[in-house]
């Protein structure tokens, strides 16, 4: 899977705390394989609620950011959409993100950044038996006015509170990479591989050209996971 442990010596270089939204894809696979380096072939996340995915679309919403002294950074906020999926190697098992639309492209780590706008639109309705209804809309778009949109409206459910631990490597440069610890609140809105049914509906629609071979029509979301915060620390190894 793509948690590992780091195992040389790491250095802190900051801190974020964000809402995200991942929606894991199993889409045409000759459009994922091109974005990954040479020799890397490109397979499903092999268990959990991603099984069956070959392409994680993580929407990001920052909300905080610090450097490694724990200073905050301005501007603090930040919208995302990162792409990632995993390759393999002989018996190497890494996971590479292949592109980020961002708000803030010149912070580019991972060399994959492309300017985009990034909109997202929230809501939550509470009833007097204390469900609650989320909704939430985002549109990332590019300079030639080309989209994707994704939009989700569902009733929460148990929510669970956990650490976990990833180890993400650049598609462009697969010599670097960072080390994630992250705490987690999420919420398990579908997986088709632990059959948990959708409590609500869901869509995912692209016009954007570069990502056409990938989201083509016959693309399947196959989870969605609501993560309303996400605290992460981040290494370089």
């Amino acid at each position: 899977m793509f948690f590992q442990t780091g195992t040389s010596a790491e250095t802190l270089v900051g801190s974020n705390v964000d809402n995200r939204v991942l929606v894991g894809v199993d889409a045409p696979s000759k459009g994922i394989q091109a974005l990954l380096p040479e020799g890397w072939e490109l397979m499903p996340f092999p268990g959990g609620p991603l099984a069956g995915a070959n392409v994680l679309f993580v929407f990001i919403d920052t909300l905080s950011k610090r450097d490694a002294e724990g200073q905050p950074i301005s501007p603090a906020a930040r919208r995302a959409l990162a792409l990632a999926s995993l390759g393999k190697h002989d018996d190497i098992v890494r996971l590479f993100v292949l592109r980020i639309y961002d708000t803030k492209p010149e912070a580019d780590p991972y060399g994959v950044n492309v300017a985009a706008d990034v909109m997202r639109k929230i809501g939550v309705d509470v009833s007097a038996n204390d469900k609650r209804q989320r909704s939430d809309e985002w549109v990332i778009q590019t300079a030639e006015n080309e989209k994707i949109t994704f939009v989700l409206d569902y009733e929460t459910g148990n929510r669970n509170w956990a650490p976990a631990e990833a180890l993400p490597y650049s598609a462009t440069n697969p010599d670097f990479s960072r080390i994630y610890r992250v705490n987690q609140l999420t919420d398990l809105v579908v997986s088709k591989a632990l059959e948990k049914p959708a409590s609500g509906t869901f869509s995912l629609t692209n016009s954007l050209s570069d990502l056409s071979t990938i989201l083509d029509g016959s693309e399947d979301i196959v989870a969605v996971i609501d993560v309303p915060m996400y605290v992460r620390e981040i290494f370089l190894p």
